[in-house]
């Protein structure tokens, strides 16, 4: 058990240095759609296939864990290998009623045998849309590793905690 703590605190750690940038905080208060992210396309890499819904997922609960916003995880209205061009995903979650929307691709999923000794991998592009207009509030690309006792989605977990963390700023 202590070993799986070590795996998580470092896979949350190597995400810490997530280069956020952020156009426009999140108000609070705020419904964020999460769109679930598009599937990694790395030809021969058999955990691309749902890696998006694991992804999206990942996402929208992290963002419903910080009081102030409410997250809502949503179907992809495309293939789960097809992009989702960001106007698309506006127009999408605007039809359903949202006033934000996060809209992302998996770059890199890839989840090893136990004691193999390589690493964990996961990769996300995301952006946080405002729905009114369409507007990028912020957005990040990053790709990270973690010990083999990991998983890709705690690694996932730790960029998501930390976009949330960047985006939201709960009033004081």
């Amino acid at each position: 058990m202590r070993i799986l703590g070590i795996a998580l605190a470092l896979s949350i750690a190597g995400c810490a240095s997530i280069p956020v940038t952020v156009l426009t905080p999140l108000p609070p208060n705020s419904q964020v759609a999460v769109i679930m992210f598009r599937n990694c396309t790395i030809a021969g890499q058999d955990d691309c296939a749902e890696s998006g819904i694991s992804a999206g997922t990942v996402f929208a609960h992290a963002f419903s864990e910080r009081p102030g916003i409410t997250a809502v995880p949503l179907s992809r209205p495309v293939p789960s290998s097809e992009p989702l061009d960001d106007s698309a995903a506006v127009a999408y979650a605007k039809g359903k009623g949202y006033q934000f929307v996060i809209n992302g691709d998996v770059e890199d999923y890839y989840r090893v045998a136990p004691m193999t000794f390589r690493a964990e991998r996961a990769g996300v592009s995301v952006r946080l849309l405002r729905v009114s207009d369409g507007t990028v509030m912020a957005y990040f690309s990053k790709r990270g590793e973690a010990p083999n006792l990991s998983t890709p989605d705690a690694i996932l977990k730790g960029m998501a905690d930390k976009f949330r963390d960047s985006v939201f700023k709960p009033q004081t």
